[in-house]
Order: C-alpha cells, then structure tokens, then sequence
C-alpha cells in the first residue's frame, strides 16, 4: 500500500500543490488521513481517483461538476471519456491511411459538436498529428496522407478564427511566421488558443521577412511579438530572431521549442516559452506577465 504526501500527489499527476489543497478543501474531492503526531497523508486510494478526476477535468468537465459525481460516477464517465476518444482516434487513423477525406472530416465533425474545437485539437488532432509523424518515418504512410490531413485541418481551423469575435480593447500582438519556417499549422493553432484569450491579433501570415515585420511594427501598436517555432532546426530562426531584435524594442515571445540558439544575449528581451499550454497561460494575463518578466531581469 503506498503513501503519499501532498507533494507527492503534485509530483506525480502534475497538478499544483495549492491546486490540490483548493480541490480537497473546496470540493472535497480528496480525504486526507492523519497520523498520531496529526501530519496528513494520502492512499493509493486517494491518487486513483485524482487520476480520474484529472482525465475529466483535462476533458473539460469543469471541477464544480466533478465534485457532485459519486466516486463511482467519476470513475464511469472517466472510461466513457477515455475509450470514446481512443475510438475517435482509432477511426480517424483509419480513414486517413484510406486518404478517405469524407471519413476524416465526419470523424472530426463529430468530435467538435460534442466536445468543442480546443477539445478537439488538444485531444485529437495534436496526437494524431504526432503519430503521423512516426508512421510516416517507419514508412507506414507517405506524404500525400500528411499532406492531405493537414490542409483539411487548416482550412477548418481557419474558419473557427474566423468565428471568433474580435477583441479590439484586448492586449494587442503581432503574430508571424519567419522566412522559411513551414509550420503553417503551429501559428494557426496558436492564432486560434491566442484569441480564445481575447486578444487582439495582427496576423502577418506566413513566410514573413524581417523587413516586411519591421515595417508592420512601424505602424501597429502593440505589446509584444509572437513568434511560433516549431521548427527547432531551423537554420533560419536564430540570425532571424538577432535581426529582429536589432530593428525593435519590443519583447518576443518564442512559443515553442527554441533550438540551440542563445537567446540569453538579448537581456531578457527574448521570451521562450516551451509549450502551447504555458504560453496561453503566458497570454492570459500577458501585460501583467510581460511586466513581471522585465522586472526580473533587471
């Protein structure tokens, strides 16, 4: 039988400390015992169902609704979640090894109206999409699939930006794609979690130069520029984000993995951040933590 501390439970699902402590106090979704000298303590027990309560809440049942479910409720809709989405999964690779487009988009379709489009392409789309990536290394798809799934994936997830209202009053960003980075995709993505936030996005596209970037940061008046790399490789990106840095004074926010450039060299002008759940959490409140970062680096 195991034993767990508070921070044990935080290291080994991920969630926070003060997360934790606010789910047992607030929701009572966790039952600590004590011992004699009244030091809490956790069971297996009591991290089988933070597990569970974790799978939903990562599935968008907000933790109020979880709170009123019977242990037992938990533990079903947990499985119903979990095989529903290896189902999907299942389907949707399927289809796209049979380049059956028609298969590819009802799988899809399906999943946005029951689950949303950020469900959607968290839990399906982004996994999918780095399977693919294996199965065409080890020769079990080729291009035209990738190809194929990719451009449906890009035109729906424009035409969720496009339904989005804009934020005038929001925080204000440039968004762009350097010069030879192909990851269309990525800064769609982004595009799309960076105005959920209520932003307000000047996008500039794809395959941008520093001088048409430049020229847009003349006249926009913004608070930082976001950059997505995907693309750690690239031999484009650190010159690239150097010459940037040289023509304006705005923070860069690099979302995603950054290569082995040395980003340090620009005193803190340059922010990396190493995945997409941290950088909308970045942006969520981005003038208060564009702040909280210059201070620190003073």
């Amino acid at each position: 039988m195991g034993i767990y501390s508070i921070s044990d439970l935080a290291e080994l699902t991920g969630i926070k400390t003060h997360t934790l402590r606010v789910w047992e106090k607030r929701y009572a979704l966790l039952t600590p015992q004590r011992t004699e000298s009244n030091i809490r303590y956790y069971l297996d027990s009591d991290l089988k169902m933070l597990m569970l309560v974790l799978n939903l809440y990562n599935h968008g049942v907000k933790i109020s609704r979880i709170a009123e479910m019977s242990p037992d409720e938990i533990e079903e809709e947990s499985k119903r979640i979990s095989s529903t989405l290896e189902d999907q999964e299942a389907r949707l690779m399927q289809n796209i090894v049979d380049l059956n487009v028609t298969g590819i988009d009802a799988v899809l379709n399906h999943y946005i109206t029951h689950n949303g489009f950020e469900a959607t392409l968290m839990d399906l789309i982004l996994p999918v999409l780095e399977k693919m990536e294996l199965m065409w290394i080890s020769g079990s798809i080729e291009e035209a699939h990738e190809a194929c799934f990719k451009e449906l994936i890009k035109r729906k997830t424009i035409r969720e930006i496009d339904a989005l209202k804009h934020n005038c009053s929001g925080p204000k960003v440039i968004m762009l794609l350097p010069k030879g980075n192909q990851q269309e995709l990525s800064h769609l993505f982004m595009h799309y979690f960076v105005r959920r936030q209520g932003l307000c996005i000047t996008d500039m596209g794809c395959n941008v130069s520093c001088d048409c970037a430049n020229s847009a940061l003349q006249k926009c008046d913004v608070e930082c520029v976001l950059i997505v790399n995907a693309d750690p490789v690239h031999w484009q990106f650190g010159p690239y984000i150097k010459e940037l840095v040289e023509k304006t004074r705005l923070p860069i926010v690099v979302a995603g993995r950054a290569s082995d450039n040395d980003f340090g060299q620009f005193d803190g002008q340059v922010i990396v951040i190493d995945s997409i759940e941290e950088t909308i959490r970045f942006v969520s409140d981005l003038q208060k933590n564009l702040s909280h970062h210059r201070l620190s680096k003073k």
